[in-house]
């Protein structure tokens, strides 16, 4: 399949003068691709409304920024099933398969069709109680569940397809995808798991208690996490962006997305090369 229109979604903090969006805008028209953008910047650009991508997504989303701008694009568009393209602006880029020094090369084999699609698994976040439920968010890394007061450890029951898999006292839990498996997760304790695999991670963070591990289920699983900490509020944070209180008694459901999030691959770089180049800019 080759690209014929794409969509720009632009960190405006990694991007303030628009210079490399405008790159992108002109390589795009230089191949023959129609372009929208993303509102907040089509606005800044005095686009008409015509040329939002929330109205003309196009083909394919390109992301201008590093792993957060993608965590949020993500978020708000996969829902769509566009295909989405990372290019990097930023410093660890996990989540980006592009740089913006190769970019007429990436237009190129985006418009030859010379890519790999890979389907990453989204998570969607819902609250409720007595039957009623309000939906939060999806979320590309994780959800994370926590006491308003975040100095303070909360009491956290966690349900696995209605069964009671892990009580445990700490200051949070963390329930993440594979790709979410190398952001807060492994700082964390927990494991890497390859980004392709079909499960959902759980990580306590900070447990109160010895025995206390990581939980991997499968990626079919129902998951409830309760707040048992008397007087106190649950708060619920999505991809460490959106954040959410909510009752106590009320419980977190947590499942897969119904629809993931479509990478597009454009490089020979694998996740394990990856990996040991990220890891080591980190030592």
């Amino acid at each position: 399949m080759a690209i014929r229109s794409i969509s720009i979604y632009t960190n405006l903090e990694k991007d303030k003068d628009l210079e490399f969006t405008k790159k992108v805008m002109n390589s795009a028209e230089d191949n023959g691709m129609e372009c929208f953008c993303d509102s907040a910047v089509a606005k800044r650009l005095g686009m008409p409304e015509d040329r939002f991508a929330e109205n003309n997504s196009g083909d394919c989303l390109l992301v201008l920024g590093g792993d957060g701008t993608m965590l949020a694009a993500a978020r708000k568009y996969a829902p769509t099933g566009i295909f989405i393209l990372g290019v990097n602006l930023g410093r660890i880029g996990f989540l980006l398969d592009a740089d913006i020094s190769c970019l007429d090369e990436a237009m190129k084999k985006l418009k030859s069709g010379e890519f790999k699609v890979q389907d990453r698994m989204m998570l969607r976040v819902s609250a409720g109680k007595n039957g009623e439920e309000t939906f939060l968010g999806y979320c590309m890394n994780e959800a994370i569940v926590s006491q308003k007061v975040r100095l303070r450890m909360i009491e956290v029951d966690a349900e696995v397809d209605g069964k009671s898999a892990l009580q445990c006292r700490c200051d949070g839990m963390i329930v993440s995808t594979p790709s979410g498996s190398t952001a807060y997760s492994l700082s964390a304790g927990g494991p890497i798991i390859a980004p392709t695999l079909d499960v959902i991670l759980l990580t306590p963070i900070c447990p109160h208690a010895l025995y206390v591990r990581d939980f991997v289920v499968g990626g079919e699983s129902d998951i409830i996490l309760s707040n048992k900490t008397k007087g106190s509020v649950t708060t619920v944070v999505l991809d460490g962006q959106e954040y959410f209180e909510v009752e106590r008694s009320s419980g977190i459901h947590i499942q897969r997305a119904e629809h993931p999030a479509r990478f597009l691959h454009i490089s020979d770089t694998d996740f394990y090369t990856l990996l040991r180049e990220k890891i080591s800019e980190w030592n």
